[in-house]
Parts: structure tokens; sequence; C-alpha cells
């Protein structure tokens, strides 16, 4: 009873001081319910790169790169850049812990098409994208379809700085859940409850 009062408190507080920032043109009025403000423009110096903790790998070379795609699946699938074929492109917002977020258009290989051209397994549950850190995370399955592994972002192929040369695009969910520098997508037949120690060691050597 009184967690849920103590919610409605914290959803009339919010409305009123959206009403408030609004009315009086705070700076609060740009910012999202998680506390970020607007970064405008389009492609990669529409808004800063950041890492999580100590990832910061040096360049991965496009030339030398390949994607696998493995676990439970009847066709493990091994893709080099060239054969990628980012023909998918998506409008999604990044929300970053940084307090910044930005609308970008993403283009590149929708991860459902992924999974069919590996065969997943029917008893999947989650699929897990796995940078060259060794930073991860996980999602449902039927959630993952829908996400873009992105190659380009506001026309503009990705930079370094933004996870290039892919990058999980993952709408509805916070910027550090958009695994950077991705190079391999493992199909689960359950979650990975340790990835979030993984959040705090990954990019140490």
């Amino acid at each position: 009873m009184q967690y849920s009062v103590m919610l409605l408190a914290g959803a009339v507080t919010y409305r009123l001081q959206e009403a408030v920032n609004t009315t009086f043109n705070t700076p609060g009025e740009e910012r999202r319910l998680t506390g970020s403000r607007e970064k405008s423009g389009s492609g990669n110096g529409a808004f800063p790169p950041t890492a999580w903790v100590a990832d910061d790998p040096d360049p991965v070379e496009r030339e030398s790169y390949e994607l696998t795609v493995r676990g439970a699946v009847d066709s493990p699938v091994e893709l080099s850049y060239d054969e990628l074929d980012p023909d998918t492109s998506q409008e999604a917002l990044l929300d970053c812990t940084s307090g910044w977020y930005t609308e970008q258009e993403w283009r590149g290989v929708e991860v459902g098409d992924l999974l069919d051209l590996a065969d997943d397994d029917d008893e999947a549950t989650h699929v897990r994208f796995v940078s060259v850190t060794g930073y991860r995370w996980s999602i449902p399955v039927e959630e993952a379809r829908d996400t873009l592994l992105a190659t380009h972002v506001g026309g503009e192929q990705l930079s370094h700085g933004h996870g290039a040369p892919l990058r999980l695009v993952a709408p509805g969910r916070r910027g550090f859940q958009w695994v950077k520098w991705v190079e391999r997508v493992d199909v689960r037949t359950r979650g990975d409850p340790a990835q979030w120690l993984v959040t705090l060691i990954s990019g140490f050597d």
C-alpha cells in the first residue's frame, strides 16, 4: 500500500514539475523522464562517443572483421563485414546514462534476419550480444528479432567511438545496453545474470 502511494506521489510530482518547466521555460523542459537532455543533429558528430567503465578498444578494422552467430542454432554463421547486408533502417532514440539522448536514423542488419540465417532453435529464449572488449548484454529473443546491428547512423558510416563496425540498436533500452563493437551473437536457452558483473570488469586486461 505504502509503495503504491509513493509511486502515485512520484508520478504526480513529475507531472507538476513538467507543467512548471513548460510554463516558465526552465531547463528541465527539454529533459526526458530519465533526466536526459536532447542532443540535436544527425550523424556521428551529433552526440558524444561514450564507453562503459574501461571499454576502450583499438579501432576494429573492417577488412579483417568477422561477425559470428552461434549457440542454440542449427547453422552457425560467420560473416565478414563485406558480407553483411545493411539494408534495414530504423528511427530510434538512444538515451545515455551520461545524461543526454538523441534520435537518429540507424541503418544496418536486422537481428531477426541473422537468426533466420543461422536457424535459431525453437527453445531459444535470449540473444546475447558480445563486444570485442568482452562487454555483453542479452535480451529476450522475440525482442532481439526487432533490434538492429547498425553499420551507419544519420547516413554516415559508424565511427569507432560510436561502436564501428557494428553497434546494437535496441529501442526502448538505455544506452549502456546498446552494445558497441559487436563481434558475436550468442543464441541462448536462458538469460545471462552474470552480464551485470561484466559491466564492471570488461575492458580490463
